[in-house]
């Protein structure tokens, strides 16, 4: 019975060699290292969307601003037709509010474009060469859609 007191309670670490405990102690080290890139990368996606939402804000504002703008001063001169107007004759047929609205539509249009070429150039500083690459080739189609039609 003496016997049976004097023995220590088995553990799990107790039947693990030394080198096993330094490894698992490694394992949690890295693991929280993994953690911190996670964190670090989740920091970086969280600003570039930030940074992408203030650029699309600040285009829609000013296409608002210059939509109004062109709206006002076409109905203070007294033109109230309504045409659509091709880009190239944006400038050369109405007056001082339909070139305003015309430009107005014309940021509207491009904020999306604006919005992705931000974070392309986002994600190009981060070394994400492959997001990168796929939305340069979003942004390429938005442009190339607006210019054909």
């Amino acid at each position: 019975m003496s016997d049976a007191k004097s023995r220590k309670p088995f553990t799990a670490a107790s039947t693990q060699p030394h080198s096993e405990v330094e490894a698992d102690s490694s394992t949690s080290t890295s693991a929280d290292q993994a953690t911190g890139t996670l964190r670090a990368r989740i920091a970086r996606e969280s600003r570039t969307n930030r940074i992408a939402a203030t650029v699309l804000t600040g285009v829609c504002a000013l296409a608002l601003a210059l939509i109004l703008t062109g709206l006002v001063v076409s109905l203070a001169t007294g033109d109230r037709t309504a045409r659509g107007l091709p880009l190239t004759a944006l400038g050369s047929q109405g007056g001082t509010g339909s070139l305003l609205l015309g430009i107005g539509v014309i940021a509207l249009a491009t904020a999306p474009a604006l919005g992705v070429i931000t974070t392309v150039a986002r994600w190009l500083k981060a070394g994400e060469w492959r997001y990168a690459l796929v939305a340069a080739l979003v942004a390429a189609l938005l442009v190339g859609g607006a210019f054909l039609g």
